[in-house]
């Protein structure tokens, strides 16, 4: 790895501090509140990016544990793997923020904190399927990957049904295109909220996947010193100790 690319983490976490702050006193000093849901309505600024996060991290999960699956027998999917496991990861934490965000919103605007509706039901599948994932490649036995790249698959595919939830069917949550028609003041209160919450994830996300991958090549070094030593590299570190 260059010395680029094992500071990304810092750099992501560097603009985070400096973002976060500026936007979440942008959000609470500086943007109006909103005439018809109140002061609640701050939460937005909050809850949609990183619903758009957690989407995005669905995706990349399941794109990278089919990569994950195919190149395997190849050798040549160490990064893949990495990615997939970090990526899920994130989608639990990001993923868990809306689901706790959202029906505090919800409460405030419609009266009831869960309505069953089709968006909270798929985002609230998503991060089932993607604990189910986390699990299995934590603690799946040997040849379990094939079952964990399946779940990130079938994540990845519920993401489009999250989004186009409130134009197939009848829901409580606001449309697609809220977001569009933001006046200008909340508008650029939105974006500072993404970027900085973008830097917090990519921060950990990049640390999740180094680890990841130092910790494949670690095992692929003990295995080669154990071909090598003919299965004696343990009894000779135990009689070490």
């Amino acid at each position: 790895m260059g010395p680029i690319a094992s500071r990304l983490p810092l750099l992501f976490f560097a603009a985070a501090a400096v973002s976060l702050p500026y936007s979440v006193q942008r959000i609470f000093l500086h943007t109006g509140i909103e005439k018809k849901m109140g002061t609640v309505q701050k939460i937005f600024y909050f809850h949609v990016p990183l619903a758009w996060i957690m989407m995005a991290l669905g995706v990349t999960c399941g794109i990278a544990a089919a990569i994950h699956l195919r190149q395997s027998s190849a050798g040549r999917s160490r990064t893949a793997e990495a990615l997939s496991i970090a990526a899920g990861e994130m989608v639990l934490v990001t993923g868990l923020a809306v689901l706790i965000t959202g029906p505090i919103w919800g409460h405030a605007t419609w009266g009831r904190a869960w309505t069953w509706d089709a968006r909270q039901v798929s985002t609230g599948l998503l991060w089932l399927v993607f604990a189910a994932f986390v699990l299995v490649r934590r603690y799946g036995a040997a040849g379990s990957e094939r079952l964990a790249a399946a779940l990130a698959v079938f994540g990845a595919v519920d993401v489009p049904v999250i989004y186009y939830a409130v134009k197939i069917w009848k829901t409580t949550h606001p449309t697609t295109d809220v977001v569009g028609s933001l006046p200008a003041e909340m508008w650029n209160s939105l974006w500072p909220a993404l970027g900085a919450l973008v830097c917090v994830t990519m921060g950990f996300l990049l640390v999740r996947i180094r680890q990841e991958r130092d910790a494949a090549a670690l095992d692929d070094a003990w295995i080669a010193l154990d071909e090598r030593t003919g299965g004696s590299v343990e009894p000779a570190l135990g009689a070490a100790r």
